[in-house]
C-alpha cells in the first residue's frame, strides 16, 4: 500500500495544483484575472434636467462629467419614483417587471435584481437611502435587507428630512431634529464611510446611494423652505438660492391649451411664487447632495481606489415647474421623462479609450442595469437557471465612442398605469425618438367624479420643430408628411408594448416583438 500511494500521490498532487490554479483564475481579482471594478449609482428623487448646473453641483459636473460621459438624450421609461427605481435594478420596462405604480408588491421575481446579480458576481453589495415605495409594507415593521443587499442602511417610510427612522441592517435607528440628523448629510456619511471600509476588503463592492432630495418633503418648521411643501436644504443652504429667477420658457403656465388632453388643459395657471420657491429651494437641497458625492471621493481617493471606480448619477424621473401648468411629474412631456444621466468609467475597462464628453444618442433608465452588467463582467442570472431577459442596451459601446451601429431613430417606450390623480394621466403609453413623441392616453381622469375613466387622447409633437411641446400635431392632415410619422410611430407603439429583450443579444420569447 506504501509503494502504491507513492505512486500515486504526485498524480493527485499535480491534479489538484491544476485545479486551484484554475479556481483562483476565476476569482474576482485573482492573480491572472483583470480586477472586478467598484460600482457607486447616486440616484436622486425628482430632478429637473435643468437643476444640474456647475454651481449647484459641481462634484456632478466636474469630476464625473468632467472625467466621465453626460447623455444629453436620456429618458425614464416610467416617470414615477418606484417603477423607474425598479427599471432601473431590473433592465426591464414596467410591462415586464410589473411595476407600474409606487408598489415595491408589485415587483416580480424580487429576487432577481442588479444587486443580486452582481453579488453571484463576487461583489459585495450596499445600499442606502430610500429604497422602492412601500417596501416596508411587504416587509414588515424592521423592514430588513431587500434581496441581493449585503448591507442596508434604508429610510423608512415615511420618507422625511428629519424626524425618521433608519433600518441598518435591520435594526432601527431615529434620527432626530438636529443639524446633523438632516437626512442628505446621514446618507453620505454613511456610504462614504462603507465605501472606505469595503475598498480595504479587497473585494469589489457595488454601493447604491438613493437619495431623498430634491423631492418635496417635511423639514424642521425653519427657512424659507421649511414648511414641508418644498424641498428641504441642508443646515447650511437654507436661504441659499432664495433670489434665483424662475426660468419660464414657452410652456410655463402655457397660454393655449386647447390642444392637450382634457385632463390639462382644464387646469388654471399655477400661482407663480409657489413654484418659484419650489424650484430655488430644490437647487438648495441639491447642494448638498453634491457635497456628498465629493465626500464619496474622498473615501475613494484615501483608499486607493478612486482609479479603479465607475459612478453613475442620475435621477428616478424629472419634475415639472408650471410647464403646461404643471407642478409635479408622471405626465409625459419632456420636463417629466428627461432626466441628467453622467457616467465615469476606468479607462481600462473601455479598452484604453477615451470617453466622450457627451453622448446625444437616445437613451433610458433600462440601460444602466445592462451596462454595470458588461462591465462587471456579470450576468442577470445563475447557470442553467433562467434569466430575467432586460430590455435595456448596453451603453458600453456610447462610453468608447462608438456611436456607429447605435440605433440613433431608438424609440424608447414610456409607459404607466396608476389611479385617479387631478391633472395626471390615469395610464398611457408612448414612444419618444430623437425627434417625435407621440402619446396615447388610455385612462384620463375625470374631476367630476374623481374616477378614471377610459378615453383615448392622443399627442404627438415634432421635438426639432416645437421642442416645448406647444403645438399637438394630433391629428396630423391626411396624406402628409406628418401624418405618414404618425401611423409609423403608433405602429413601433404597438409593437414596443408588449417587447421583450434584444434582437441579436435574447432569445424570442414566443411570439413576442423585441425592443428596439
Amino acid at each position: 500500500m506504501t509503494c502504491a500511494w507513492s505512486t500515486i500521490r504526485p498524480a493527485a498532487a499535480g491534479a489538484l495544483a491544476l485545479l486551484t490554479a484554475l479556481v483562483l483564475l476565476a476569482l474576482p481579482g485573482a492573480a491572472g484575472a483583470a480586477p472586478r471594478p467598484n460600482v457607486i449609482v447616486v440616484v436622486t428623487d425628482d430632478q429637473a434636467v435643468q437643476t444640474l448646473r456647475r454651481d449647484t453641483m459641481p462634484t456632478v459636473t466636474e469630476r464625473v462629467g468632467g472625467q466621465g460621459t453626460s447623455f444629453t438624450e436620456a429618458i425614464v421609461t416610467t416617470p414615477r419614483c418606484c417603477p423607474s427605481r425598479a427599471s432601473m435594478l431590473t433592465g426591464e420596462y414596467a410591462h415586464n417587471n410589473g411595476v407600474f405604480r409606487n408598489d415595491y408588491r408589485q415587483l416580480r421575481e424580487k429576487a432577481s435584481t442588479l444587486p443580486a446579480w452582481l453579488r453571484r458576481a463576487g461583489y459585495r453589495t450596499i445600499h442606502v437611502g430610500k429604497f422602492l415605495n412601500l417596501y416596508r409594507k411587504a416587509r414588515g415593521p424592521e423592514a430588513e435587507a431587500a434581496p441581493g443587499w449585503d448591507v442596508w442602511h434604508t429610510i423608512q417610510e415615511p420618507n422625511t428630512y428629519y424626524d425618521y427612522d433608519l433600518s441598518v441592517n435591520g435594526r432601527v435607528v431615529h434620527y432626530g431634529n438636529s443639524d446633523r440628523d438632516y437626512v442628505t448629510d446621514v446618507l453620505s456619511r454613511r456610504a462614504a464611510r462603507l465605501a472606505g471600509r469595503s475598498a480595504a476588503r479587497k473585494q469589489p463592492f457595488y454601493l447604491q446611494l438613493d437619495e431623498w432630495a430634491p423631492h418635496v418633503g417635511r423639514g424642521r418648521g425653519t427657512g424659507p423652505c421649511g414648511t414641508g411643501r418644498y424641498p428641504q436644504p441642508g443646515p447650511a443652504d437654507e436661504t441659499l438660492y432664495q433670489s434665483e429667477p424662475l426660468p419660464r420658457p414657452p410652456s410655463f403656465n402655457e397660454e393655449d391649451m386647447s390642444d392637450k388632453p382634457s385632463f390639462i388643459r382644464d387646469q388654471n395657471p399655477l400661482e407663480v411664487g409657489a413654484v418659484e420657491r419650489d424650484y430655488r429651494c430644490a437647487l438648495a437641497s441639491l447642494r448638498t447632495v453634491d457635497r456628498g458625492i465629493e465626500r464619496l471621493y474622498g473615501a475613494l481617493r484615501r483608499s486607493g481606489e478612486l482609479d479603479d471606480t465607475i459612478v453613475v448619477f442620475t435621477s428616478d424621473n424629472g419634475y415639472f415647474y408650471g410647464e403646461h401648468r404643471l407642478r409635479g411629474k408622471v405626465d409625459p412631456y419632456e420636463e417629466a421623462v428627461r432626466v441628467p444621466l453622467v457616467m465615469s468609467v476606468p479607462p481600462r475597462l473601455l479598452g484604453g479609450a477615451r470617453e466622450p464628453s457627451e453622448v446625444d444618442a437616445p437613451v433610458a433608465s433600462i440601460d444602466i442595469a445592462p451596462t454595470i452588467l458588461e462591465l462587471a463582467d456579470a450576468r442577470p442570472c445563475r447557470e442553467r437557471r433562467r434569466c430575467r431577459t432586460m430590455d435595456g442596451r448596453s451603453l458600453v459601446p456610447l462610453l468608447r465612442g462608438e456611436e456607429v451601429g447605435w440605433a440613433q431613430d431608438r424609440a424608447i417606450l414610456v409607459e404607466y398605469r396608476g389611479g385617479f390623480e387631478h391633472s395626471v394621466s390615469c395610464s398611457f403609453r408612448g414612444v419618444r425618438t430623437a425627434g417625435q413623441v407621440y402619446v396615447e392616453h388610455t385612462m384620463v381622469p375625470n374631476p367630476a367624479t374623481s374616477q378614471c375613466e377610459p378615453r383615448v387622447e392622443i399627442e404627438h409633437y415634432d421635438l426639432e420643430a416645437d421642442p416645448f411641446q406647444l403645438d399637438n400635431l394630433y391629428p396630423a392632415d391626411p396624406m402628409t408628411g406628418a401624418a405618414e410619422r404618425e401611423a409609423e410611430l403608433a405602429g413601433r407603439l404597438a409593437t414596443l408594448a408588449t417587447c421583450t429583450g434584444v434582437a441579436g443579444r435574447d432569445r424570442r420569447r414566443g411570439t413576442r416583438p423585441f425592443c428596439e
